[in-house]
């Protein structure tokens, strides 16, 4: 279109002008993308964590307050009066040189839920083929792909979160120190009728709901507020590249505005025409800033991850995984900037007499 090619054409002679338009925005993109990808990686890594032996469908018994496990004593008097729960270990302990927690379980006790059946479970971790290599030592042990691949002698499990050792209780309990003692009791959905009370049997322990399970979410929040914060500071700063490379091109051209409005175009088809130029270099920028900003959030994951650990015990994967809610927040957020970054200028056109 005639209109469209002379609106182009202030771009083409004035390549500068474009170039900071458009290195503004894909930065201030690349910026707030890679935040973004920063906390989905971290929010998708505390999901997988709170699913691991099913703690998110499951009830759990847990140490009452000042106390660090429960005793072995309480686990067999539950046993012996029919609870059916199984133990849990865990803990953080030094495996070829890796620093990793360690999640010692008993799959003989263990629900269906827990996911330790075979292959074909959710988490594909197969106890069952080779059961007897569990228990007998050294014992099978499981880990992300990850983190599997930096230990000597343990199986990937994708399922597992990263940082995550799988193995039997009582090898953990041998390199934990623990002496017998567990961290929790995972309870069967299903419990046989006319069972002894918890609190007769157990006074010092508590049950917690599924929904308790997962507290790593809440507990990180403020540092992933932080994060977010950070990333629409960058973003508004480079917003304010693209207001001016924008306005400066509007005042420029408003010779031109005129010149086409004198020749008959009509206004709406003015407006429309630099609204769609507007979304066009937003697109392309925000393309490019989306891509970049996966760059940046690989390249820093590692780090953020290794901080989450040491300050939260959060398990996060140091690998960055293609989220298509990123992605689309990216390019939203680019498109809307440019649109608000461009919103005075429109207006003025439209009021040109």
């Amino acid at each position: 279109m005639p209109v469209l090619a002379a609106l182009l054409s202030h771009w083409r002679m004035h390549p500068l002008q474009l170039a900071m338009l458009l290195v503004g925005l894909a930065l201030a993109t690349a910026l707030f993308t890679g935040v973004q990808a920063i906390n989905a990686e971290a929010r998708a890594s505390y999901a997988q964590a709170a699913t691991v032996l099913g703690q998110d469908r499951l009830s759990r018994l847990v140490p009452a307050e000042g106390r660090a496990r429960i005793d072995r004593a309480d686990y067999i008097a539950l046993r012996r009066a029919g609870w059916r729960v199984t133990p849990v270990l865990e803990g953080r302990a030094t495996l070829d040189g890796q620093r990793v927690t360690l999640l010692g379980i008993d799959p003989l006790t263990a629900p269906p839920e827990a996911g330790l059946g075979g292959p074909g479970t959710p988490r594909g971790i197969d106890i069952g083929s080779d059961i007897a290599g569990f228990f007998t030592a050294p014992g099978r042990r499981f880990a992300a792909p990850e983190t599997a691949a930096r230990l000597a002698g343990v199986e990937p499990a994708p399922g597992l979160p990263p940082g995550t050792v799988l193995m039997d209780i009582a090898h953990a309990d041998t390199a934990l120190g623990a002496d017998g003692a567990v961290s929790r009791l995972l309870l069967w959905p299903a419990q046989p009728a006319g069972l002894p009370p918890l609190a007769t049997l157990a006074p010092d322990l508590r049950l917690e709901a599924p929904e308790a399970v997962d507290d790593l979410a809440r507990l990180t929040d403020s540092f992933h507020l932080n994060l977010t914060a950070f990333g629409l500071l960058a973003f508004a700063v480079g917003l304010f590249i693209v207001h001016a490379a924008v306005g400066l091109a509007f005042e420029q051209r408003r010779a031109m505005f005129r010149t086409l409005r004198a020749l008959g175009v009509p206004a709406g088809r003015l407006m429309a025409l630099l609204t769609a130029e507007l979304l066009l270099l937003a697109l392309l920028a925000g393309a490019a800033g989306v891509a970049l900003g996966y760059l940046i959030a690989a390249f820093l994951l590692p780090d953020v991850a290794a901080t989450l650990g040491g300050l939260y015990g959060a398990p996060v994967s140091g690998q960055l995984a293609v989220r298509p809610e990123w992605w689309a927040a990216g390019l939203g957020i680019a498109l809307a900037g440019t649109l608000a970054a461009g919103a005075r200028s429109l207006w003025r056109v439209w009021r040109l007499p």
